[in-house]
């Protein structure tokens, strides 16, 4: 988390690899504007009133909301691991910035940026705003010039949003629309290897399966997911592999097997490479509940 004075905008990541279901205490921040860069996985807000939100995987979620009005905040179990980028915007510095200017919001942002009550948006994620959330920051900078140009980050990303016109364009309805089918493709396309994580369809195979050819399919996933299709094959196989061995229902050279490789070597290999260690350090580890 970064974080120059409370008042001032600040962003934190959450990053859970395991599939399991867990609570997420920063879904919500008090007297603040709190914006969701969610990027996988799925999480879910339960109200007091009953209700309930479903943030799902490539959305933006712009909320509102006294924290004392969620019952549950839960990031969901899935075969993908929760990815979010959150941006919290407290109510002091939204006065400050936006003094003068607040009739200039967008009509969709202005209960967000001036009201009290519960209020949110949900937006698909674009490329434009992964690109800035994974922007990196300089490496030289001293930690208050980190805070100093974080902060210059985070103000153009939220002015950039909310004084965009609310009407799309003709163009940018085709974006969206081409997106969501993107979308809707690669995620048809995970079900299909999951489903046989051990044997996987070809990459022909999948492309023909969801109708489009395989160089395309390739690279629509790559935009769409942040890796390659077979990175990403390599990280839920070993991901299924761990959790195979943690509940003890299978050995290592079970696990490997169970998730489609038939060499030990090349599965001890990518297990390090995910996980940072071999599976039997791995599992020594484990052993002493490190």
């Amino acid at each position: 988390m970064s974080a120059a004075t409370p008042d001032s905008p600040f962003r934190s990541w959450t990053t859970v690899p395991e599939r399991i279901e867990a609570d997420w205490p920063a879904a919500t921040a008090e007297h603040s504007l709190v914006a969701h860069l969610n990027f996988r996985g799925e999480a879910e807000l339960r109200w007091t009133d009953g209700s309930s939100t479903l943030m799902a995987p490539r959305t933006t979620c712009w909320l509102r909301a006294d924290p004392a009005e969620i019952l549950t905040a839960r990031r969901l179990a899935s075969r993908d691991r929760h990815e979010c980028l959150t941006l919290v915007f407290p109510n002091v510095w939204l006065r400050l910035v936006l003094k003068g200017v607040t009739s200039q919001v967008g009509e969709s942002f202005a209960p967000l940026v001036s009201g009290t009550s519960r209020h949110l948006l949900l937006q698909p994620l674009t490329e434009e705003h992964e690109g800035w959330a994974r922007g990196a920051m300089p490496p030289h900078l001293c930690s208050q010039a980190r805070q100093l140009l974080d902060s210059a980050r985070l103000t153009e990303f939220f002015i950039r949003s909310i004084f965009r016109s609310d009407t799309p364009s003709e163009a940018s309805t085709a974006i969206s629309r081409t997106l969501r089918i993107a979308q809707e493709r690669i995620q048809r396309v995970k079900e299909l290897m999951l489903a046989q994580i051990d044997e996987p369809p070809a990459l022909d195979e999948l492309a023909a399966t969801v109708g489009c050819n395989p160089s395309y399919l390739s690279r629509t996933f790559t935009q769409i997911e942040g890796i390659t299709l077979s990175q990403w094959l390599r990280r839920v196989r070993i991901e299924h592999a761990a959790s195979l061995i943690a509940s003890g229902r299978c050995n290592v050279s079970e696990a490997a097997l169970e998730v489609g490789y038939q060499s030990f070597s090349h599965f001890s290999r990518a297990f390090a490479e995910e996980k940072g260690v071999p599976p039997s350090h791995w599992v020594r580890r484990l052993s002493r509940g490190t």
